[in-house]
């Protein structure tokens, strides 16, 4: 049972509710803290809640489940441990405790106005970022990041357009592709600077049968209007332009860790490239640099959804014991985690994570 607290106290609060941030709040109050899991949407589960396709990845953690699904089941979990969720809240600040309070202060914006809470120890899982286009005409209707268009699509039920073109050939583009075509719109072209695909060929594949262009080693030079996309000029490596007649524009460019928050409350970074970019300094437990302050899911490193969920165990389980607070399973859901982490890890690039994660435990015994 969650240990009981005067309204808007918690033992851990912790903000963004994709797979690590759930899971997070779900282990801490499984536990026995007192949690509220704080969400700026209004609905929790980040990316996760918007993918409709079976997952791609370990069937042992996902059990042929879509992200819609999987994500529900989540919640459920999280619901049975007694948590709260505060949806429609947008944190805006993270003070570490002072002498006289002894607790986090947490202020966010929500539609009834400003408001704050108090928490003993807190989780930051805030994702991360696509970061904005940079070509002349980003700025028009109908150039759209790639979590608005699977939101319209795979929400809202609508088309964003009916010519599309996917810039970024990750799985997510891919898969987001995929979507568009099931919901009836034509996907004129997939470009990509990279040299080769950078997602699965398992997802390039079905693009390709159905007669998509892939165009790698290819930039966006500009999209053209006058107020919405009529056309894209695209570039390959030896300077060959070719105009692309679209009314939309997807943009799937690599993601970064939205380290902001965690920067704003005192979190040293450092920046990684093979984990996306500036990631708070932090050590094996998920625990920062602050004390009572961890962090998990794509904030930790952008790597996958199971990552998340696993260093978002990590985190919970941390938090709970560094308040007193001991999971009945504690013992056997670190150690797979761990195991979970070290088989997903794996290859050149896994490996080139997972030395990343030992830098920065090392920094992190530095401060």
């Amino acid at each position: 049972m969650a240990s009981k607290h005067p309204e808007g106290a918690y033992d851990v609060a912790v903000v963004g509710s994709g797979p690590g941030g759930i899971m997070a709040a779900t282990v801490a109050a499984q536990a026995g803290a007192g949690v509220a899991l704080i969400e700026r949407s209004d609905r929790a589960g980040g990316r996760l809640d918007l993918q409709v396709q079976i997952l791609q990845g370990p069937r042992s953690i996902y059990r042929g489940h879509s992200g819609v699904a999987f994500c529900r089941g989540l919640l459920n979990d999280f619901d049975a441990a007694g948590g709260q969720l505060l949806l429609n809240a947008t944190v805006s600040a993270v003070e570490p405790p002072s002498r006289e309070s002894g607790a986090f202060r947490l202020t966010y914006s929500a539609p009834q106005g400003p408001a704050a809470i108090m928490a003993l120890s807190v989780v930051l899982a805030t994702g991360s970022v696509e970061p904005a286009a940079n070509f002349p005409g980003a700025d028009l209707g109908g150039v759209l990041l790639s979590n608005d268009v699977q939101r319209m699509v795979n929400v809202e039920g609508r088309l964003p357009g009916r010519r599309v073109l996917m810039v970024g050939s990750d799985n997510a583009g891919l898969l987001i592709a995929a979507d568009l075509m099931d919901a009836g719109a034509e996907v004129v072209a997939v470009v990509d600077e990279a040299p080769a695909v950078v997602g699965r060929e398992v997802n390039a594949a079905p693009l390709r049968a159905k007669g998509v262009e892939i165009l790698t080693s290819t930039r966006v030079l500009a999209v053209l209007g006058p107020a919405t996309v009529s056309s894209a000029i695209v570039a390959d490596v030896s300077g060959q332009e070719r105009a692309l007649r679209v009314d939309t524009v997807c943009l799937s460019p690599p993601r970064a860790p939205d380290s902001e928050l965690a920067f704003q409350a005192g979190c040293p970074v450092h920046s990684v490239d093979v984990l996306g970019g500036p990631v708070p300094i932090h050590g094996r437990d998920m625990g920062t640099a602050v004390p009572g302050l961890y962090v998990c899911g794509d904030l930790a490193g952008v790597e996958n959804g199971a990552v998340a969920l696993e260093s978002g165990r990590l985190a919970g389980l941390s938090a709970a014991r560094g308040l007193g607070f001991s999971h009945p399973d504690a013992e056997a859901l670190e150690r797979l985690a761990r195991a979970r982490l070290g088989h997903l890890r794996r290859g050149r690039r896994g490996l080139a994570r997972r030395q990343a994660k030992s830098e920065l435990g090392a920094r992190l015994r530095l401060l």
